[in-house]
């Protein structure tokens, strides 16, 4: 009887751990479609001067520019537009630069 009481509890365990993840899995999910809402596909040629200024100083001349992101601000914020853009240089490192429309580094606000 008490095997069979602790493998019922075990089994009731699971489930709850299982139900647990499911819904953190669909909480991530819902976060990443909220931010992908805020977010909208540029291309170089779209990007403010002081951004593009930035992106061909000599610190950048052996990255490739990626995808480029335009990061508009929540409803309400006094925040300006920000650009997320994906670089990869020749030796595979990647990285990603959050600039604002002003060209100056906005990661340390995020």
């Amino acid at each position: 009887m008490k095997k069979a009481t602790f493998i019922a509890a075990a089994i009731a365990l699971l489930g709850v751990t299982s139900i647990n993840a499911n819904a953190q899995t669909a909480t991530q999910a819902t976060e990443q479609t909220q931010q992908d809402t805020n977010k909208e596909k540029v291309t170089q040629e779209q990007l403010p001067e002081p951004v593009k200024a930035v992106l061909s100083h000599e610190t950048y001349k052996d990255w490739t520019v990626g995808d480029i992101y335009k990061v508009k601000p929540e409803k309400g914020a006094k925040a300006k537009a920000l650009y997320e853009i994906s670089l990869t240089n020749a030796a595979g490192q990647s990285g990603t630069l959050l600039l604002d429309e002003a060209g100056k580094d906005a990661s340390a606000g995020k």
